[in-house]
């Protein structure tokens, strides 16, 4: 049961993470293969760098403590490959 759950928060995760759109990123002589390492190496040192805690556990806004765990560490690790992305001398292109 407990596995269930967790999958089914993964999921919606995932389906929340795909509907977003993509920041595509450019860099003047970049070829599309060497933005795409890039934002590889900068997501994998976003999820592995270490998230501030925000507070107690437990619902803000009336909804479940895990889906808004899960929602804070997207925007955290979305901040880490910005400032990363950035700090390699990429600019956003929406």
């Amino acid at each position: 049961m407990i596995r269930a759950r967790h999958a089914l928060w993964m999921l919606c995760a995932a389906l929340a993470a795909c509907a977003a759109p993509e920041v595509q990123w450019e860099k003047s002589g970049a070829s599309p293969t060497r933005v795409s390492e890039d934002l590889q190496q900068c997501r994998v040192q976003a999820r592995l760098s270490p998230q501030p805690h925000t507070g107690p556990l437990g619902p803000r806004t009336g909804g479940s403590p895990g889906m808004e765990r899960i929602e804070d560490r997207d925007a955290f690790d979305a901040q880490r490959v910005q400032k990363c992305m950035q700090d390699k001398g990429y600019t956003a292109k929406r």
